[in-house]
């Protein structure tokens, strides 16, 4: 999507949609129209957004008659008797006390006062305030914050109790606001620097937008630099912070400087009081229960407020207080990044267990930093094997060439020598797309290696890159010869590769075993594996789920992994995740989202240096355009992805992408040719799941025929739902069977693949209307709209209405979308072998059925109807 608003135009000066809060409000105003009560309390913490629901609430009563009223609360009024209410009152009378000015109430409408910061009221205010309410003058809609609640006696009052909003939400209202589609990553983490709170989540993206590190690229919103807070949102943090009791400050700065740590005896009792007002969060780690910051700004304030030497003791102290009290590998870590934190020296043995630490908690920024100091202290092979791996993970491939070239020119030991070969290949080859260089440089160290212990890594590796390249029968051989220790590094080398190989083969509840019991029995290794990140193990399982036909239940997994990947900052692996999910999404039919997930994994690759993504993504965006019809934007994607791919890398993904965007430019024969042919060549190379989606392609492209046999007996042996029910679409599609379809649709739907689903429906239509039967027609084709959904933007041969492919032959169809693609008599008689004579009459017998008058009109003719 096109966002409409420039990068650092200015933000609108109105109110964010009020979103999230609807069930709120509502309940707020049910208790304001309660005839019994006294008004709302709505209370939340700093920035959730109170005052905006409490406004929408009065200005709501307003519009129903209620006369308004409004009071605002300061620490400044507090101190005067009656300040607050001041502009509300009549002196009174013979000694008596002021009273409630005029309202102009009209009949039955009790005037209804907003009153924010109820907390900030002077008591003479509440006395007041209070009298009023019992005689019904008034009705009240208060706000409060959570942890200061109002100083009045008990009052019937309705409480409201606001939240942080969850991410959902915040996804809808950053889009709304930007006007564009924002990426996932951003997302959550603009969700996590505000903390879900309505106020500093505009203070930030206001703040980005301005600062021009959120731009949109590619149709994509994303973050392109760190967020930080703006100088309002600064200044409303360090208001909050003046209120604080010293003993509380002095904690939040600790925390501010050092990051998470265990709680001593005597910080308890103020952690407990600081979490309940926000500051902080306790997670147990462990024996030990530890305190963090609630959210990155309060550091980022806090940070700024302290002078350097004052950083550096409390770094100092807390290090010499880990020392004594915090032993353990977590403590080691903490201990290490302080001391350096500080510019103490530390030891290089210290430098480099913290490294591995590091990487096994999977947080790769802090590993990157040690990483450096590590090769800084003690410039040897191992410790630039370390740094350079965490290179590749940061999005530094350049820098990660050199160091690695370097460790493998000062290395001497086998190990290390040979743990550098298979970085180095890892970055040819995923990397680089340098394949050829990959599998020479692998073989030879086969060879060099041989009989070594650790040679079994690079047979290991070897499988990795035939699955790469689509292959897995190379794959699987390469795998039986090496046949791994469970647990070993050769296991771990393969695992996301055997998974993959296993569900392509067509045995897809063993890959979903396989890639349970890797994750299970994953253990964090020193040596260098930027490639079997876990959430690459979350990610193969949530493909080999997909494939079987569990989507819902595969989505939900990839989205984890994606997180995950996200949460630790492994860029390779927020590639192939974001890749994983725009390919779910695409066999859900949901084709928007597909391509905003491949959108992401084109921004990720081109982060992390990854030229293996960056073709995935080309393809995925390519694919899904074509699948819609935007032949344009599938044109360019896909130029894309060729210019990027090496001659004899073959994946199915790219003869979908071709098969589809043949299709789209009206040449629906040479498409099904294209389908089929391909799908032979994935045979050949072992890929029977993509062999089955090859030949479905084809069978939906009205090749259906040819693709029933091979697709019946590719689902007797594979285990997959899905295989199997690409099977039944073909079956019904063959045989134009409305019974078939309609059980083939209902299947399909079931699975989750609600394209597919659509077609099988609006094809079970099209035979109940040539069969007269117009109500079974009609209910059909109501399925299909249901099922296809309204965000999915597909435009497929299959999803032209019943209504136009029942007047239509086959033949006429064909012509018909061809026309409609923009193709000539002549060209379209050169693709379907016809005379030009012919071409034209049928377009004649195509504009009287369809009763429009010339070729312009076809398009819309044919379209999909939208869902209602």
């Amino acid at each position: 999507m096109t966002t409409t608003r420039p990068v650092g135009s200015p933000r609108p000066a109105s109110p964010w949609p009020l979103l999230g809060r609807e069930a709120e409000l509502a309940e707020a105003a049910r208790a304001l129209r309660d005839p019994l009560g006294s008004g709302v309390l709505v209370a939340g913490a700093s920035g959730t957004g109170r005052s905006r629901l409490a406004h929408e609430c009065w200005r709501q009563a307003g519009r129903r008659g209620h006369p308004e009223l409004r009071v605002t609360a300061t620490p400044a009024a507090r101190s005067v008797p009656l300040g607050a209410l001041a502009h509300l009152l009549r002196p009174g009378t013979d000694g008596a006390p002021p009273a409630l000015g005029a309202t102009g109430q009209a009949p039955g409408r009790r005037p209804v006062l907003l009153l924010d910061d109820a907390h900030h009221l002077d008591p003479d205010s509440i006395g007041l305030l209070t009298s009023w309410l019992r005689t019904r003058r008034v009705a009240l809609i208060a706000t409060a914050d959570t942890h200061r609640p109002p100083g009045w006696p008990d009052l019937p009052l309705h409480r409201v109790l606001l939240r942080a909003l969850p991410q959902e939400v915040v996804a809808d209202l950053v889009e709304r606001t930007l006007g564009g589609v924002v990426e996932h990553k951003t997302v959550r983490m603009l969700h996590q620097a505000s903390g879900g709170r309505p106020r500093d989540l505009r203070e930030l993206v206001d703040g980005a937008v301005r600062q021009r590190t959120l731009v949109p690229e590619d149709g994509l919103w994303r973050l392109v630099g760190p967020l930080s807070p703006t100088p309002r949102l600064r200044a409303l943090i360090e208001a909050r912070l003046r209120h604080l009791d010293p003993q509380h400050r002095r904690l939040l700065e600790r925390l501010a400087v050092c990051g998470r740590l265990p709680l001593d005896p005597p910080d308890r009792a103020a952690a407990r009081s600081l979490a309940a007002e926000g500051w902080l969060c306790t997670v147990e780690e462990g024996p030990h229960t530890c305190a963090e910051l609630a959210g990155p700004l309060y550091g980022y304030v806090l940070r700024e407020t302290l002078p350097v030497q004052r950083s550096r003791r409390i770094l100092r102290d807390q290090a010499r207080r880990a020392g004594d009290q915090d032993t353990g590998p977590a403590g080691l870590l903490r201990s290490v990044r302080w001391r350096l934190d500080a510019a103490d020296g530390v030891d290089p043995d210290e430098v480099e267990r913290a490294v591995v630490l590091a990487r096994r908690a999977q947080d790769h920024g802090v590993a990157l930093r040690l990483a450096r100091e590590l090769a800084r202290l003690r410039p040897r092979p191992r410790s630039l094997l370390l740094l350079a791996e965490e290179l590749y993970e940061g999005g530094e491939p350049q820098e990660a060439e050199r160091t690695v070239r370097r460790a493998l020119d000062e290395s001497t030991r086998d190990d290390e020598r040979l743990a550098a070969v298979v970085l180095h290949t890892q970055s040819l080859a995923f990397g680089l797309l340098r394949l050829d260089e990959a599998f020479a440089l692998n073989a030879t160290a086969r060879q060099t290696y041989a009989g070594h212990p650790d040679e079994p890594v690079l047979g290991a590796h070897e499988s990795a890159l035939w699955s790469l390249v689509g292959d897995v029968r190379q794959a699987e051989r390469a795998w039986r010869e090496v046949a791994p220790e469970p647990g070993s590094r050769a296991d771990v080398v393969a695992a996301v590769p055997r998974v993959y190989c296993l569900a392509e083969s067509g045995r897809t509840g063993d890959a979903v075993r396989a890639a349970r019991r890797s994750r299970a029995a994953r253990r964090p290794c020193a040596a260098a594996d930027t490639m079997v990140h876990p959430a690459l193990l979350v990610g193969a399982e949530a493909r080999a789920l997909a494939e079987a036909g569990s989507l819902a239940t595969a989505e939900e997994l990839a989205r984890q992994g994606y997180d995950l990947a996200v949460d630790a900052g492994a860029g390779s692996a927020q590639t192939w995740l974001a890749e994983h999910l725009g390919w779910i999404c695409y066999l859900r039919g949901r084709l928007h989202e597909s391509r905003i997930w491949y959108a992401s994994t084109l921004a990720h690759a081109r982060e992390v240096g990854l030229r293996s993504g960056e073709w995935v993504g080309w393809c995925g965006q390519a694919l899904a355009a074509a699948v819609c019809g935007d032949v344009d934007r599938a044109a360019q994607c896909w130029e894309e992805a060729r210019s990027l791919r090496p001659g004899h890398w073959w994946r199915p993904e790219a003869a979908m992408v071709t098969a589809w965007l043949t299709a789209a430019t009206g040449r629906l024969v040479r498409a099904r040719g294209v389908a089929l042919d391909a799908a032979a060549a994935a045979g050949r190379r072992g890929l029977r799941t993509a062999q089955s989606h090859l030949l479905c392609d084809a069978a939906r492209l009205g090749a259906a025929a040819e693709a029933e046999r091979p697709l019946r007996e590719l689902a007797a042996g594979s285990d997959s739902a899905l295989v199997a029910a690409r099977a039944g679409l073909a079956q019904g599609l063959a045989s134009d069977r409305p019974d078939r379809l309609e059980r083939s649709a209902r299947q399909l739907a079931s699975l989750g693949a609600g394209l597919l689903a659509a077609e099988s429906w609006t094809a079970a239509a099209t035979a109940h209307a040539r069969a007269d039967a117009g109500g079974s027609a009609q209910a059909a084709q109501a399925h299909a709209l249901a099922v296809l959904g309204s965000d999915s933007g597909a435009c497929t041969p299959g999803l032209v209405p019943s209504s136009v492919r029942s007047r239509l032959t086959a033949r006429e169809l064909e012509v018909a979308l061809a026309a409609a693609s923009g193709l000539g008599n002549k060209e379209i008689a050169g693709h379907l072998s016809i005379a030009v004579r012919t071409v034209g009459n049928h377009l004649q017998r195509v504009y009287s059925k369809l009763e429009i008058a010339h070729r312009t009109a076809l398009r819309t003719a044919l379209r999909p109807p939208a869902p209602r």
